[in-house]
């Protein structure tokens, strides 16, 4: 009887099958070692002293040298002068000079940064050696102290008493984070910042269209001079406007307003007093005005609150006498705000004078009214009653 040629398996040669597991294993081992020794340079780089010497730095040093907080904490000759005298020093020791640091000196149990004023030696930082170790025994370090370094002799002599040294004095200015402030013809930069924070009283309204229902960001900016306090401060808009400034002697802050816009006023009160008159008659019943008027008259964004407000008005006329006459007086529009390129605000108050069923009547109307731009064209996308 013949054999039947059945179909072989395919079968991997031994040879084979054992180069291949080796090499998974070997690449297997290869990618956890990787991923050990990544780790293990990743601890490492977090121990490093240079990360809590950076932020001693930016504690005392940025955005601008914080005196007051130097000669509270740090180590020096306190015999060398008076307060008021070694801030003085300290002043004109460092200048306009950039203050930089860098590593000085390392032992087991200490490292050492040196902080210079241009080329002067300033201070110098002072970490230790932790009791804590990483996992895997790296040393990590903490602050233990910074020293100043107060040079009493030589080319700098001993400060002279308070009484004769020039009044040093640390400003504060509270101004929009927009805005740009000047200090006797010299303008201030973002190294003066200190904090910023968001100013919920600036206005009375932040509608959530205006991204700003929290209120509008400031800058707090601190100046230290040598001089008593500057003859002229302003604050100035991106566009030029300056803003009315407020000095509290007591705190020594500088704090501005918004500033006002003749631009954006001579531009758009007509506009304004156009659409909010003509709502204030149509929310009164004014048989010439219509809920299809208001929102083809191209004054508001029909995609915004504005509009709900319009249709929301709409479904009350029902319970209103249509007016015989109506009249509009006293009326006063201002404060226009500038919040962005687009986004402003403005105030108009005016008398609205109405005459229905034989009896006159009269109503205040007060609104904060908000614009913004549409292609191009700025509506009104909301308002307020004051």
């Amino acid at each position: 009887m013949k054999k039947s040629n059945a179909r072989r398996g395919f079968h991997i040669p031994r040879f084979y099958a054992i180069y291949l597991a080796v090499t998974v294993s070997v690449i297997l081992i290869i990618i956890a070692s990787l991923g050990v020794v990544s780790n293990r340079l990743a601890e490492y780089e977090d121990a490093q002293p240079k990360y809590i010497a950076s932020e001693i730095f930016s504690r005392y040093f940025e955005p601008s040298v914080n005196y007051d907080a130097l000669l509270d904490d740090a180590r020096y000759d306190r015999e060398a002068g008076t307060r008021e005298a070694l801030k003085m020093y300290l002043i004109s020791e460092i200048g306009e000079s950039e203050v930089t640091y860098s590593a000085s000196s390392a032992s087991d149990d200490e490292m050492k940064y040196i902080v210079r004023a241009g080329s002067k030696q300033l201070a110098s930082i002072i970490l230790k050696a932790s009791d804590e170790k990483t996992k895997h025994g790296y040393t990590q370090y903490e602050f233990s102290y910074i020293e100043l370094f107060i040079n009493t002799v030589g080319d700098n002599p001993e400060p002279p008493e308070t009484e004769e040294l020039p009044k040093t004095v640390t400003l504060y200015f509270d101004v929009p984070s927009s805005y740009t402030v000047t200090v006797d013809g010299t303008p201030l930069t973002e190294k003066n910042v200190t904090q910023k924070h968001m100013n919920k009283d600036i206005i009375m309204y932040f509608p959530p269209e205006s991204g700003n229902t929290e209120g509008l960001e400031f800058s707090i900016y601190m100046l230290n001079t040598l001089e008593a306090p500057p003859e002229k401060v302003t604050v100035t808009d991106a566009d030029g406007n300056e803003a009315e400034v407020k000095y509290n002697e007591e705190t020594m802050t500088y704090t501005a307003g918004l500033a006002y816009s003749q631009a954006l006023a001579d531009e758009y009160s007509e506009f304004v007093t156009a659409a909010m008159t003509d709502f204030a008659a149509f929310g009164q019943g004014a048989q010439d005005k219509s809920l299809w008027g208001l929102q083809y008259s191209g004054h508001f964004d029909l995609n915004s609150t504005a509009n709900e407000k319009l249709v929301t008005q709409a479904g009350a006329l029902w319970t209103i006498w249509a007016p015989s006459s109506y009249d509009f007086t006293d009326i006063e529009i201002g404060e226009f705000y500038k919040f962005s390129d687009d986004v402003f605000s403005c105030h108009i108050s005016f008398k609205l004078l109405l005459e229905r069923q034989g009896q006159n009547f009269s109503e205040i109307m007060d609104y904060y009214v908000f614009l913004h731009n549409v292609d191009g064209k700025f509506l009104i996308y909301d308002w307020f009653n004051a």
